[in-house]
């Protein structure tokens, strides 16, 4: 009995607010906010050190930084 996989789908578009999720610290400094940006180019796949392939966007922050990050580190823009 085989089963097929849905291939993937990107979870944002291009044009999407997202922000950055949290890290999980342990720490006792003060809780900070996370960044928020926008999307700037459709999303591409990149294989991690182990080959599966990941989602990566490139965000612009509203601090005018951009930076490439994996869909595993945002979150949609909380309103």
């Amino acid at each position: 009995m085989t089963t097929k996989k849905t291939p993937p789908t990107p979870k944002y578009k291009l044009g999407d607010r997202v922000m950055e999720a949290p890290k999980n610290s342990f720490s006792m400094q003060a809780e900070h906010k996370s960044r928020t940006g926008v999307i700037t180019e459709d999303p591409f796949n990149k294989p991690d050190a182990r080959g599966a392939t990941r989602f990566h966007y490139k965000v612009k922050w509203d601090n005018g930084r951009s930076e490439i990050y994996n869909q595993a580190r945002l979150r949609r823009e909380e309103t």
